[in-house]
């Protein structure tokens, strides 16, 4: 693996000494033969992010169009063409093309840098970051990325460029104190190469060394090949470890998500066991009601059979009494009439025989009224009860039998519920288990990377003499990809 590239410039609509403009720089991204001769055999390039190089460049016309500037004496200026309108940063990767098409490793790993620039590039420029192109016809795969400064109306491109931006704000600084245009410039040139460096840093910390890049390549620095292939290694690795790291991260809180996920299942389930049994419960003190009122039913049905059991017996005793009265004053009647006659003699007495077959044959007809009001009596005194008792029988049976249907639903109702939680809260315990198992592995992975910047570290006193030596050529240096 070799070391990281990435370069960033700024254009105007006027061509450069090397007849560069917006407009130049555009046409080469879609590949225009005019724009592109260095290239063999042009492809359409692939857009990534955002809009076609085309659209970019209908965008950045209207924004020149609409944008101006004013000038010392306060008048409103449309912008010069030799003002910096678009901004352009260029990344490749050290694997030629012909090593990704024939291994599957090399395209992945190169899939996996393309994904990470281009989110350095979000993080780093947001929305004014408009397009991302990827070429594949030249020697290495690289990206192409346009920046327009369609938050500033005054389209200052290099107030996107880190060094640029960084140089303008140390001389204005400067002078604001009084320091010559000479040491004035010099601070900026050294606020220009620390922004570079920092600005460099920041890629290599997001891409390049997760990639396994190393930070500058061996020529520049003078490396011997054993300290270029020992700074190589530990780039790998640290690259390896970093992205162990990540996916031990990734899957983490992929498994803590899917922990959390369940345990909130398991809750709900829980939450449902409960409510079961709260129905249950509920269902019981309902049978429980119900039978209350049954027998609370079978109570007034007793109460009222007894009471038309007493109003049998108080209509039987009437009824006899009546008749026992009526008897009495048939028999006075027939005394009285017999009275007179009692002093004649004894040829009265088969008259008075007579009289008494009368008296027996009235009081067995009182009798006979007496026995069957008795028997009428007792008759629905015994239909009464027998209506009341199936009435009542039939009645609790069915409210018993719902009671005992409602209990059963309840209690298995109350038992799946608690089978259920007990499944859910073991399966909690062990996603917690598998949770803590990831935890231990990122720890591990956290110490493998410890270790590895801290054979980092060993390299930086290198770098920083070769970071000022690259710097000073950064803007007139360029490698083509």
């Amino acid at each position: 693996m070799g070391f990281q590239f990435v370069h960033i410039e700024t254009f105007s609509r006027k061509a450069d000494k090397q007849g560069r403009s917006v407009a130049f720089i555009l046409q080469e991204a879609r590949r225009e033969p005019t724009a592109c001769q260095h290239v063999p055999h042009p492809l359409p390039p692939t857009v990534i992010h955002g809009i076609s190089p085309v659209d970019v460049e209908a965008l950045h016309d209207r924004l020149v169009a609409d944008a101006a500037t004013v000038d010392k004496s306060g008048k409103t200026r449309r912008l010069r063409v030799d003002q910096h309108t678009l901004c352009t940063v260029v990344s490749s990767h050290p694997a030629t093309m012909d090593m990704v098409r024939a291994d599957g490793a090399t395209a992945a790993a190169v899939a996996d840098w393309e994904r990470r620039t281009l989110a350095w590039l979000v993080g780093q420029y947001g929305d004014r970051l408009v397009s991302v192109v990827r070429h594949e016809d030249e020697s290495h795969p690289h990206v192409h990325a346009y920046v327009l400064p369609r938050d500033d109306p005054t389209l200052r491109a290099k107030a996107l460029h880190p060094g640029w931006a960084a140089k303008d704000a140390a001389i204005r600084d400067a002078r604001v104190v009084g320091t010559d245009a000479k040491t004035a410039n010099a601070r900026g040139d050294t606020a220009y190469k620390k922004a570079m460096r920092q600005w460099q840093e920041s890629y290599w910390q997001s891409v390049g060394l997760p990639c396994g890049l190393a930070r500058l390549g061996p020529g520049r620095r003078r490396l011997t090949r054993a300290a270029w292939q020992a700074e190589q290694s530990v780039a790998r690795t640290t690259g390896m470890a970093i992205r162990a790291a990540e996916q031990a991260k990734h899957e983490a809180r992929q498994t803590n998500a899917e922990a959390r996920e369940r345990v909130v299942v398991a809750d709900v389930r829980e939450a449902e066991a409960r409510a079961a049994a709260d129905h249950a419960h509920a269902a019981i003190a309902d049978a429980k009601r119900r039978l209350g009122d049954a027998k609370r039913v079978e109570a007034e049905a007793n109460q009222a059979r007894r009471r038309v059991e007493g109003d049998a017996r108080q209509k039987a005793r009437a009824v006899l009494a009546q008749a026992k009265t009526e008897g009495a004053r048939i028999l006075a009647e027939a005394e009285a009439r017999a009275a007179p006659l009692r002093r004649v003699g004894g040829w009265l007495g088969t008259i008075w025989t007579g009289f008494r077959g009368v008296e027996a044959r009235l009081t067995a007809a009182a009798d006979a009224r007496v026995a069957k009001a008795r028997t009428a009596a007792a008759s629905e005194v015994s239909r009464a009860k027998v209506a009341l008792r199936q009435e009542a029988e039939t009645a609790v049976g069915a409210e018993l039998a719902s009671l005992r249907r409602s209990a059963e639903a309840a209690q298995r109702s109350r038992a799946a519920a608690e089978k259920r939680a007990e499944k859910a809260e073991a399966e909690a315990r062990r996603l917690l288990e598998v949770a803590q198992s990831w935890a231990d592995a990122e720890r591990k992975a956290r110490g493998d990377l410890h270790h590895e910047q801290q054979e980092r570290k060993r390299f930086q006193a290198m770098w920083a003499e070769a970071d000022n030596r690259l710097l000073d050529l950064d803007q007139r240096n360029f490698r083509p990809r």
